[in-house]
């Protein structure tokens, strides 16, 4: 498996509070992205911080989330090793994303970018 790029997803219960808190730690004016209501993310150093509203952030693990050329793909070869993978989302016009979980339940998410058309960018 390639790794095209890392994101890593943090969950926060006041989104407008933590971009304030992460704009000013990492000197920011405001989110890199805001892909759909209650997510902002920051590119910091080669990987995204993604931050997402959870009102139960406080008992979620957070999501470390890896960038595939094709999640479709990945998503079948993961199940295929006998692994119970969630279903593949789609976030129209932005991503296609899958969430598996480690045997200690830590959530790693497989995901692709995709164009305004819906194609994988």
């Amino acid at each position: 498996m390639d790794i095209t790029s890392v994101t890593v997803g943090l969950p926060v219960t006041d989104l407008e509070a933590s971009c304030l808190w992460y704009g000013a730690v990492l000197e920011r004016t405001e989110p890199d992205l805001e892909p759909e209501d209650g997510v902002a993310e920051y590119e910091v150093g080669g990987i995204w911080i993604q931050l997402v509203v959870d009102d139960q952030a406080e008992v979620h693990p957070a999501r470390v989330r890896f960038g595939v050329d094709d999640v479709a793909a990945q998503h079948a070869r993961i199940g295929a090793l006998g692994i119970d993978v969630g279903p593949v989302e789609c976030v129209a016009g932005a991503v296609d994303w899958f969430d598996v979980r480690d045997p200690d339940g830590n959530v790693l998410s497989l995901y692709s970018l995709v164009d305004e058309k819906g194609r994988t960018a």
